[in-house]
């Protein structure tokens, strides 16, 4: 395997073509108002308040190539005789990459993709090119072009996607011949959408649905409709006796190769994304490491992380650098069994317990325990979701309520959907998201958005109101502990210290209000000051810490691995947990009845990895036997 800090160089020597359908992208950036009436329609106008260029298809491709690092970047491809050529070929030339197309001056447009944007949300595109005819001449000479350079080519990405392609019956003989005369020197890869069995001799990248219709076209009809992913990339992989990759959105990829194959999990995101562009850039990074020597599975979580980063570029045609890929590989989440996650008719359970099971535990019995609090023991808090979400929504919107009214239900999709991504990380890093958001919608000017620490005290500000009522009845006597906390969480609690494991609290809520809170409940004293939360330091995330401390000093000082259960209802504990080999149980807990399922947190447990999910505590017994705790 390449080290990563020899990857980058080794990528820099790389020289690569990009042949395909060039395409150019063009972003026009409308007012919520609408402009004068024109005086030749009587018609109202729409006015473009900024607008920007960037590379589509092949030309998308080549750019992630050269921003990825690699040395050189040609790209061969036809454009019209028209101005939308010449941007191109300004940006094309801002990116570093050379322009080898060849220009068909008759019955031939540039193919541009035209996206309008307002408020925030994208109208319908306009499109140029979808009626264009190809002409021997230019065919011809593009073949020539290419072909007197070819020699000097490490890789070759070939790219289809556009209705009326240049890429005609005698361009596609031409290159399959050139491709058997470079086997050996020169790697082929092939992302077409209608052309892959044309392209036979080629690590192929396609996506499930492109890979069904050709299983489909080689077997009865029907047969298809059980096949998995992985049986899928596995025939394709023999069918064309080659590598494969089998990309399947957020939740990663499955990559063939030989008699192996493997599962690359997704990225998971908590900023709004946008997915324009995440399959080239996937393309660019894996393509541009496998030359290297890197292995296809390791090369394939590079293209998923690369693609993570492109997404959350919004509004363009993201290019990420080798940078950005190196820094998504040290802090990267990612989405454990998407199939399982998203269908709860496929749990199974332990026998005679509501605990689903969904990985074996096969550590050692566990002497540390880390406990996630808020809705996995305390529910003091509960209904914070709800605060939060209106908090968000206000702060989108601003003072601007004509926005309000007319974009309501697309900023709260984005709102609830930040939630739902952030759920148990720290507040302040919600609130950092939060900004992004204000200003990825654009309803409140630049100078008068919030920063992160000041949404968050107005958040903290509404929440306290809420939670001040319950904390009082807990004082009075009104309330009960029993109560306030998922059922049968202090008696865990207390059945793990009194067997003498070692208990850590970790919350994304602030320490002191954490501490307190627990102080109030009774059990803060079981932790003996193992509690941990926000101290407003983005780069000291309380759960992230916990585990450091706790796999990183007991490991050295015991000279082995560290036995660990980490318990949490939310995401980032559990991903955490993965991170460092603990066992992960998820608390898929109803907070208003402190007992019992909440399918709604089951989806996003699994996806983050959980071994185990219990409803409450009520099955401990069950739980503590299949940890293989004897206490």
């Amino acid at each position: 395997m390449v080290k990563k800090s020899d990857l980058g160089e080794r990528i820099s020597q790389l020289s690569a073509a990009v042949v395909g359908d060039v395409c150019l992208d063009a972003y026009y950036f409308l007012s919520e108002n609408l402009g004068p009436i024109s005086i030749e329609t009587g018609k109202a106008t729409r006015a473009v308040e900024r607008h920007t260029f960037d590379g589509g298809g092949a030309a998308n491709v080549a750019l992630n190539l050269k921003s990825l690092g690699v040395g050189t970047v040609d790209l061969y491809g036809v454009v019209g005789d028209d101005a939308f050529a010449l941007v191109l070929a300004s940006v094309l030339g801002k990116g570093g990459v050379s322009n080898c197309t060849v220009t068909q001056r008759a019955n031939w447009a540039t193919n541009v993709y035209n996206k309008f944007y307002c408020g925030g949300v994208e109208e319908p595109r306009v499109d140029l090119g979808n009626f264009n005819l190809p002409h021997p001449e230019a065919i011809n000479e593009l073949l020539t072009r290419f072909q007197s350079r070819l020699s000097g080519y490490d890789f070759v990405i070939l790219n289809q996607q556009v209705i009326g392609s240049y890429q005609t019956e005698v361009f596609q003989h031409q290159i399959n011949a050139l491709m058997e005369t470079t086997r050996g020197r020169t790697q082929w890869y092939c992302d077409c959408r209608d052309l892959n069995e044309v392209y036979f001799s080629t690590v192929h990248k396609l996506n499930r649905e492109e890979g069904l219709r050709i299983y489909l076209a080689h077997h009865k009809e029907g047969s298809g409709t059980s096949l998995s992913d992985s049986q899928l990339v596995r025939w394709l992989s023999a069918h064309w006796n080659d590598t494969v990759v089998l990309t399947n959105g957020e939740d990663g990829a499955l990559v063939a190769e030989g008699k192996e194959h493997f599962e690359v999990p997704g990225v998971h995101i908590i900023h709004q994304v946008d997915t324009v562009g995440a399959g080239d850039a996937f393309l660019a990074a894996f393509a541009s490491a496998h030359r290297v020597g890197v292995g296809p599975q390791v090369a394939a979580n590079l293209g998923n992380v690369a693609a993570s980063v492109a997404v959350q570029k919004l509004f363009q045609t993201g290019h990420p650098t080798w940078e950005e890929v190196q820094t998504g590989l040290i802090s990267t989440d990612y989405r454990y069994n998407p199939v399982l996650a998203a269908n709860p008719l496929l749990a199974t359970y332990l026998p005679g317990t509501d605990i689903e099971g969904i990985a074996k535990v096969s550590s050692p019995t566990p002497n540390i325990a880390i406990f996630d609090h808020d809705g996995t023991i305390s529910t003091l808090r509960i209904g914070w979701e709800t605060v939060m979400e209106s908090m968000m929504i206000g702060a989108v919107f601003g003072e601007d309520s004509a926005s309000a009214t007319k974009h309501l239900s697309t900023v709260r999709a984005a709102v609830t959907g930040l939630i739902a991504r952030t759920t148990g990380v720290q507040t302040l890093l919600q609130m950092q998201a939060l900004v992004k958001l204000v200003e990825d919608f654009g309803f409140v000017g630049a100078d008068q958005i919030l920063s992160a620490q000041e949404y968050k005290e107005q958040f903290n500000t509404k929440l306290l109101k809420l939670i001040h009522t319950r904390t009082a009845r807990v004082k009075d006597g009104s309330l009960s502990v029993g109560e306030v906390t998922i059922k049968g969480a202090l008696e865990f609690l207390q059945r793990l210290a009194d067997g003498g494991v070692t208990l850590y609290l970790a919350s994304g809520t602030d320490e002191q209000d954490v501490v307190a809170e627990a102080t109030l409940l009774g059990y803060a004293h079981l932790f003996q000051g193992r509690i941990y939360g926000s101290v407003g330091n983005l780069d000291k995330d309380p759960k992230r810490l916990v585990f450091e401390q706790i796999f990183g000093e007991l490991s050295r000082s015991q000279g082995g691995s560290v036995a660990c259960v980490v318990f949490g209802d939310g995401p980032v504990e559990l991903r955490e947990g993965k991170k460092f080999g603990a066992t992960a149980v998820g608390l898929v807990s109803d907070e208003r009845q402190r007992y019992g399922l909440n399918p709604a947190k089951r989806n996003r447990l699994v996806l983050a990895g959980a071994d185990l999910l219990i409803p409450d505590f009520s099955w401990g017994e069950k739980l503590l036997q299949h940890l293989g705790w004897k206490l």
